[in-house]
């Protein structure tokens, strides 16, 4: 079976791609990679039993189901999510305030006095779907405060939810075009989502902003060689390049002093043109300034499962979960490490952890119709079909935690 690759926190996968396995029946009707993956529902004359079996035979015989469903990914990421999170079932009410942002509205903090410090607090406690509720009281509380839009965006990214990171992050940047940490957040994001341009451009925005390095980008601007490129940074390639250069120049003008930061950008750069054993040493590089950084050890980690390395890779999330064990995301990536490794059930034990976290996180704040990562679900049930396990694909199915969690001893 083909690797499933993922990027640097992970591609997600799309709520309406793979919101049920029972999409998996087209994928080997089709004869060309160029083909739309996607076809229609079963019809209701199948089985869920059917519907398993096909999902399990397309996974396990389809050499090029990954490649496949990755290339959906990116084609995803550029539709409207809007539209999908309104018909989304189970999700929380939301509202359409702030430059798209959707923010819920029974949301418990809202007139909550010191919002923002709350959500502090409980993002250190790592308790990401809590602290988003807070930060988004915050915010409604004081609409400009960049500061907390970038906590938000970075939050939600941490929390599998790419798609409102990016909307944060971008507001926080109209808020406050020379946030660095905004910038990276922002790259990271676009990386994930699979718009690499964008990543690129914000690289370039942060070495621009940033008091340390924009010197560079000026001393760069009339050279021959950035000049021709500028004149095709419709060429991604292009504009790579640039960027890159941009980026180790910087590095060469530190010399021998590391900057976490500007080592980042170079493993995001890095691991966007597929040269992963650069990212690898770009990120354990800012690793040895930053050893708590779970962050690092995450983007460490997916970089390490993109250059076949799962086995290394598992050791890198666990170590960004020793760090931070409410955070979603490297859970979530741990998983899939798990799927590549062929250990299902140490997957959907991953899997079924960072469910419950989620859910625990909102019934204990008492919040209505706690909403579950999409995402997560439907990794959940590509490790089922895997285990050969169709009752229990069923539970997945419907989204039934409790009868999951008992499944595989797990407390609830």
């Amino acid at each position: 079976m083909k690797v499933w690759k993922i990027s640097i926190t992970l591609l997600p996968m799309r709520n309406d791609l793979c919101n049920s396995v029972r999409e998996f029946r087209g994928i080997l009707a089709r004869s060309t990679k160029e083909q739309r993956w996607g076809g229609p529902l079963l019809s209701r004359n199948h089985s869920l039993e059917e519907e398993f079996e096909r999902a399990k035979a397309a996974v396990e015989s389809d050499t090029e189901f990954w490649d496949k469903m990755q290339a959906e990914w990116e084609e995803m990421a550029r539709r409207n999510w809007i539209s999908e999170n309104q018909e989304a079932p189970g999700q929380v009410t939301i509202s359409t305030i702030e430059k798209g942002y959707f923010f819920h509205t029974e949301n418990p903090f809202k007139d909550w006095p010191g919002a923002f410090e709350e959500g502090l607090k409980k993002m250190k406690e790592g308790d990401l779907p809590v602290t988003i509720l807070y930060l988004e009281a915050a915010i409604l509380q004081e609409p400009n405060d960049a500061e907390a839009w970038q906590f938000l965006g970075i939050t939600q990214a941490e929390n599998e939810n790419e798609p409102a990171a990016i909307v944060a992050l971008q507001r926080c940047l109209e808020l406050q075009p020379n946030n660095l940490k905004a910038l990276m957040a922002l790259a990271v994001s676009y990386t994930n989502t699979g718009h690499q341009q964008e990543a690129y451009q914000a690289l370039r925005n942060w070495i621009k902003q940033n008091p340390k390095y924009k010197y560079i980008a000026k001393s760069k601007k009339g050279s021959p060689a950035l000049t021709r490129r500028m004149s095709k940074t419709s060429d991604e390639s292009s504009l790579l390049e640039e960027v890159k250069d941009l980026y180790l120049e910087a590095a060469h003008q530190n010399g021998d002093m590391i900057d976490p930061d500007l080592q980042t950008g170079l493993g995001v750069l890095f691991h966007l043109n597929g040269e992963f054993n650069r990212a690898i040493d770009a990120f354990s590089a800012a690793l040895t300034v930053r050893p708590e950084d779970y962050t690092l050890w995450n983007r460490l980690g997916a970089t390490l499962a993109n250059g076949d390395r799962s086995e290394e890779a598992v050791e890198a999330y666990t170590r960004a979960l020793e760090i931070q064990p409410g955070f979603i995301r490297s859970r979530y990536n741990l998983g899939i490490s798990c799927i590549n490794l062929g250990a299902y059930r140490e997957a959907v034990s991953n899997f079924l952890t960072a469910l419950c976290l989620q859910r625990k996180s909102r019934n204990q704040q008492q919040v209505p119709h706690p909403a579950l990562s999409g995402n997560i679900w439907a990794a959940l049930r590509i490790a089922l079909s895997m285990m050969d396990q169709p009752e229990l694909f069923q539970a997945a199915n419907v989204g039934d935690l409790d009868i999951l969690l008992r499944a595989f001893n797990l407390e609830p």
